[in-house]
């Protein structure tokens, strides 16, 4: 009995060091179109690279359909928890914040928002995107993916 412990111990350490069994997803290189709804209704684009294993750092660009804003610029941080749930393609699940500065006549000039969104790949190219969240200018959108 100590022999078959001492060599499950063994099997376990080595798996554990030479890393999953399973290939890592990559989440970067991925360009995000959104079409926003709401009170904030508005085009959005982000490009996503990533920096970790499952978290992607993105410049992102904003263009409101009308009233007082009219341009923002930032950035975006996304944690994906595909590895958490055990989800595996075609399916992304994701959360993160985004900040950035707004051009136009509103009183901000500054926003800050937190997102979650999901994601259905209906090939290795494209998917389909929801995204829905809160904060000084973010609204629920639909969107494509685009994956290089």
């Amino acid at each position: 009995m100590k022999n078959i412990l001492t060599f499950l111990l063994a099997g376990g350490l080595f798996l554990a060091l030479t890393g999953n069994a399973f290939a890592q997803e990559n989440y970067g290189n991925a360009l995000n179109a959104f079409v926003k709804f709401g009170d904030n209704s508005s085009l959005a684009a982000n490009y996503e690279f990533q920096v970790a294993p499952s978290l992607t750092l993105s410049p992102e660009a904003r263009v409101w359909f009308s009233g007082d804003n009219n341009l923002a610029l930032g950035g975006r941080a996304d944690y994906y928890f595909d590895s958490l749930f055990g989800l595996v393609e075609p399916w992304d699940i994701w959360a993160g914040v985004d900040a950035g500065f707004i051009t136009g006549d509103g009183d901000d000039d500054f926003s800050l928002n937190i997102h979650a969104g999901v994601e259905y790949k209906i090939n290795d190219f494209i998917g389909i995107i929801a995204e829905f969240g809160g904060g000084t200018t973010t609204a629920g959108g639909i969107g494509v993916g685009f994956h290089f």
